[in-house]
């Protein structure tokens, strides 16, 4: 007898499991809106490696070669249903050897010969020397 509680515990539990996932499979304004945001990440992905040189170039002025960026993320400047921008922000993490973290931000803007940095500013910086106890 006490099996039939059991196998209708497991008879509820998936019904309500698969209802569940149905209702979000077929919700199309959050797929659709999930789908936007996984392409507009691979774009912006695929934006930093093209400017990687140029971002390169535009830390090394400020920070010589001694320099990790990490976490870089693009900031539309403008709202806009197109993907390409006229200008955005670059921002992300920089650390240098001497254990010292600035957030950096770069600002590109479009021209007839692809993306130019218009503009660099160090946003937070951190000093992370910390003498041993």
């Amino acid at each position: 007898m006490w099996w039939r509680g059991l196998i209708l515990i497991l008879i509820i539990g998936v019904t309500n499991f698969t209802v569940m996932d149905c209702a979000e499979a077929y919700d199309e304004e959050s797929s659709t809106k999930y789908n936007v945001d996984i392409q507009r990440e691979c774009l912006d992905e695929i934006l930093i490696f093209e400017l990687r040189l140029k971002i390169m170039s535009v830390l090394e002025k400020e920070y010589g070669n001694n320099y990790l960026i990490g976490g870089a993320h693009i900031i539309p400047i403008r709202k806009s249903d197109s993907y390409l921008q006229q200008e955005f922000i670059l921002e992300g993490k920089v650390m240098t050897q001497d254990s010292n973290s600035d957030i950096v931000q770069i600002t590109f803007k479009a021209n007839t010969d692809g993306y130019k940095a218009s503009d660099f500013r160090v946003i937070r910086s951190e000093n992370n020397n910390h003498p041993l106890r």
